[in-house]
């Protein structure tokens, strides 16, 4: 490099200063640009020419200047931004060759779900680089040559100045409902680190859906940005299971159409109180939330009315179900009826929706509210709760995440159906507590609990009626129900209530 050289390219540095607000004058830019070939100032440019005419435009030499940046003006550029800053306009940039393993493959992110191919590119990286640094997280830090990223992972300070071509080591990412927001932006850091730093990431991935892992990794990728943004171009191949990191042409596949399988059920599990309102509700509306709680806490509670809503609802679309999250027991997943069993197990709502599936079986506990209310207009929600109040099963949508106005929910909702089952010599009898939502309609009421009473007092059926029913007519008694559900608060205030009233009754007679 030539003084005139480095000159005019403190001219740009200038320009760059100036569109910051950090405006700079002649000379100070010409101290600016000496760090370019690595001295403090320019009266030390003159006093080592050779220093200079031995500097190239390069990651290396871009990554200095961009640290004084930052230290003295505290603006972020990564190397490789900080290189095409300093480039001529118009001309394209020739992709420098890694510091690291320069003949190795291309920098980019590559995937797998086997801890074993991890371990081969760890041994195969070793060999190349005769022992090069790797930085890693939980999957990658057990190898002697690893530097562990720690609790910051891929936000740990510092990263952008590790020399181009490192290789880094990200996961496990889990791929399921809870963990798809998580993971997804560790998968997007991935793909900048790539691009900004020309790195080789490699990504454990975790998913129900091992076939599909490239497809699911590019919506991730592609859903956090808007249309334009090539940050998925990133996403270069996979791990082989010899440690190979092999190109994916093209990375991700078009999604197969979704299968319609027909559900080999009934709808025996549904009080025949409920099952002619659902008909109509359903029959009228093919999106929306249809919820089911019990009073019996269960391993996947209120399955039983999940499985026969199936059978009401096929006109809705194919039916897949979410997988929750990643559980250290992963067996109980499949501890369902076998209609269940039978559907698809997809990592998220998101990725079900890109697939073409409408009908799917989540998880409240799991399921973001923004979710509902953002695919509820398209998708037909089936989920199981705890809870046998219409409040009570409303209130599962809410658990994780916050809404601005709650009535939006309402509007979504098909029905609610909760369900209070009581044991008796003859089998089990249920008293059912019913909501069917009307859609958008008349103006809903705005604050929480003026939601709840509206729920409330709109029930077509109401527990309270149907255990009345049944206390009178004999098939269960207050005994049995208190067996039941002792730890019902509602329930035991309408057991003391119906005491009282029978007695104020008997006093009058």
């Amino acid at each position: 490099m030539e003084l005139l050289q480095l000159k005019l390219l403190a001219g740009r540095i200038r320009g760059l200063l100036e569109q910051s607000n950090h405006p700079v004058n002649h000379n100070q830019s010409l101290d600016l640009i000496a760090a370019l070939p690595g001295l403090r100032n320019w009266p030390e440019v003159q006093a080592f020419p050779d220093r200079v005419a031995g500097c190239e435009l390069d990651t290396t030499s871009a990554g200095r200047m961009a640290f004084r940046l930052k230290k003295k003006f505290e603006l972020v550029f990564t190397p490789q931004s900080m290189l095409t800053a300093l480039s001529p306009p118009g001309v394209e940039r020739i992709h420098p060759v890694p510091q690291i393993w320069p003949g190795g493959p291309a920098p980019g992110v590559y995937i797998t779900t086997s801890q074993d191919a991890i371990n081969a590119l760890l041994e195969r990286y070793e060999d190349a680089t005769d022992g090069a640094l790797v930085y890693a997280e939980r999957d990658g830090n057990h190898w002697a040559g690893s530097i562990d990223l720690g609790e910051n992972g891929l936000w740990s300070n510092g990263l952008e100045r590790v020399p181009s071509g490192t290789l880094l080591v990200v996961g496990p990412l889990e791929l399921d409902q809870q963990s798809w927001g998580d993971s997804s932006s560790s998968l997007e850091r991935a793909c900048l680190h790539a691009q900004a730093s020309a790195h080789r990431v490699a990504v454990l991935i975790r998913t129900p859906t091992p076939s599909a892992m490239c497809e699911d990794v590019r919506l991730m990728i592609q859903s956090a940005y808007s249309e334009g943004n090539d940050t998925d171009a990133a996403l270069l191949g996979v791990v082989t299971a010899d440690g190979e990191m092999q190109r994916r042409l093209p990375f991700a596949q078009p999604w197969p159409t979704p299968a319609q399988i027909r559900s080999e059920v009934t709808v025996d599990a549904i009080p025949p109180s409920a099952r002619e309102a659902l008909k109509i509700a359903l029959s009228e509306r093919h999106a929306g939330l249809l919820f089911f709680g019990s009073a019996i806490i269960d391993e996947h509670t209120a399955i039983d009315l999940v499985v026969s809503a199936l059978a009401l609802t096929e006109h809705a679309g194919p039916a897949a179900r979410i997988m929750p999250r990643n559980r250290s027991t992963p067996a109980k997943d499949w501890l369902v009826p076998d209609a269940i069993k039978r559907l698809p197990f997809l990592p998220s709502v998101e990725s079900a929706f890109a697939q073409g599936y409408r009908r799917m079986i989540v998880d409240p506990n799991y399921t973001e509210t923004e979710l509902l209310l953002e695919f509820g207009k398209d998708v037909l929600f089936i989920a199981g709760t705890y809870g046998s109040d219409v409040d009570e099963i409303f209130m599962s949508m809410l658990r994780r995440g916050r809404v601005k106005k709650e009535s939006d929910l309402v509007t979504l909702i098909i029905a609610l159906l909760g369900v209070k089952p009581i044991p008796t010599k003859h089998g089990e009898v249920v008293a059912s507590d019913l909501f069917i939502g009307r859609g958008i309609g008349p103006a809903l009421p705005v604050k929480f609990e003026d939601i709840i009473r509206y729920l409330q007092e709109s029930r077509v059926l109401k527990w309270q009626d149907e255990m009345a029913h049944l206390l009178d007519s004999g098939e269960v008694t207050v005994a049995g129900i208190k067996r039941t559900m002792e730890r019902n608060h509602a329930v035991r205030e309408f057991l003391a209530q119906r005491a009282s009233n029978r007695q104020s009754a008997h006093s009058a007679g």
